[in-house]
């Protein structure tokens, strides 16, 4: 399916910037249903343009593909032209949620980010954002809420035209990250606060005098497959030991990960290891695009090594590698867990655009965001969050023994 539209810059509007030459001023928006529609241009804009490692064609493609269906979920893919040349992928999607329509960026509960994937070259000031955003407007279905939330400013250092546009505000909600930089030898004691940087030290060297110790980084499709399913294993044992919701038990979300680490052998995807004593004591699941690493998914053996602090080791060892593939940014991605600050990390911010169409889209916007504000509110009061945290816990597991 395609459908197509066209806009037009009001006469004496501004000139498109963007580097991309003296083309016409026209925007046309073109929507597809399919990644493979769009497949051969996919490749070429985030090979040569700009995009998160959450919106490669590997990624949105195992999405669409494993995870649309399941969620009730319709792929809004739009291609946009100017001047008849492709400058942009913006991944969408319509779903049907408690009542309301609702237009987002493709995401599902697997994307940290809502971005395009912008063709190189292309640096779109905050207007010609406005006339992108009329031609796309123009060729989306019916919705009670269009909202785009989890955006960040600039993509690979290029604007990204969705926070661009009028209405956008900043999120109460940051990710974070550090730069790569100097020799990765010597990073972690460039990066760790001091205290840190001693016990990271002590833990390691304990990690090393264990037999056949050894740290693992591979994106060979059988490693990748056995690690994977040591890695869903520990998950599910400490979320079942801690009385905590599991959210890969969503329908269809292990196998999304799964093929998305199969999907592209060597990349976007990488998967680490800590290997010990005949066991894995630790696992991880990493992004990789554009000079920076993105973690994912991280998890650890529990019992007897525990004290060994698994999880934080092999975090820093992805470090120090990250480093020695000469990637140049770690995000830790969104979330305020205690042991990411020891590494000083610098916060990220992020934005969000709603634009509510009818009186449900309203109601359901400001329900979304008053359950986000009561959520802030917990994560700035810890003991308080912990008491919430706990009591959720404890009904889970009543509930689990009288099924």
């Amino acid at each position: 399916m395609r459908i197509t539209a066209e806009h037009m810059p009001l006469p004496g509007g501004p000139a498109p910037g963007g580097g991309l030459g003296t083309m016409d001023e026209r925007y046309e928006a073109r929507l597809h249903s399919e990644p493979a529609a769009l497949a051969p241009l996919w490749h070429r804009l985030q090979r040569e343009g700009a995009c998160t490692a959450y919106q490669r064609f590997e990624w949105i493609g195992s999405l669409v593909r494993i995870l649309a269906d399941k969620h009730g979920a319709r792929p809004l893919l739009i291609e946009v032209r100017r001047g008849g040349h492709p400058v942009m992928i913006l991944p969408l999607v319509f779903l049907r949620r408690q009542g309301h329509r609702v237009i987002e960026a493709l995401d599902l509960g697997a994307c940290e980010y809502a971005a395009p994937v912008l063709a190189p070259g292309f640096d779109p000031s905050p207007e010609e954002a406005e006339r992108i955003w009329r031609a796309v407007r123009a060729i989306l279905p019916a919705a009670d809420l269009i909202r785009f939330d989890r955006m960040p400013a600039r993509v690979q250092g290029v604007a990204n035209p969705l926070a661009l546009l009028a209405g956008t505000r900043r999120l109460d909600l940051t990710a974070s990250g550090f730069v790569l930089e100097g020799d990765p030898q010597t990073l972690l004691k460039r990066v760790c606060t001091p205290s840190l940087y001693k016990d990271l030290s002590r833990r390691n060297r304990r990690f090393d005098s264990l037999p056949g110790a050894r740290f693992v980084a591979t994106a060979a499709t059988a490693e990748m497959d056995a690690l994977f399913e040591v890695m869903i294993a520990q998950r599910r044992a400490r979320f079942h030991e801690l009385g905590r919701h599991e959210p890969l038990d969503r329908p269809g979300f292990v196998d999304f990960y799964r093929a998305a680490a199969l999907a592209a052998p060597g990349g976007p995807v990488w998967m680490f290891g800590l290997w010990a004593d005949g066991e894995w004591l630790a696992a991880s699941y990493g992004l990789v695009h554009g000079g920076t690493f993105h973690g994912v998914l991280l998890t650890m053996a529990g019992d007897k090594w525990r004290s060994l602090a698994p999880g934080l080791l092999i975090a820093a060892r992805i470090m120090v590698w990250a480093r020695e593939q000469k990637l140049d940014y770690f995000d830790f991605t969104i979330g305020r867990q205690a042991y990411k600050r020891g590494f000083n990390p610098i916060d990220q911010t992020l934005f969000e655009r709603a634009e509510p169409v009818t009186l449900r889209g309203r109601i359901a916007l400001g329900l979304i965001r008053a359950n986000a504000s009561a959520k802030r509110r917990l994560e700035r009061h810890p003991a308080l969050f912990e008491r919430a945290r706990a009591g959720i816990r404890l009904l889970r597991r009543l509930r689990a023994e009288k099924s």
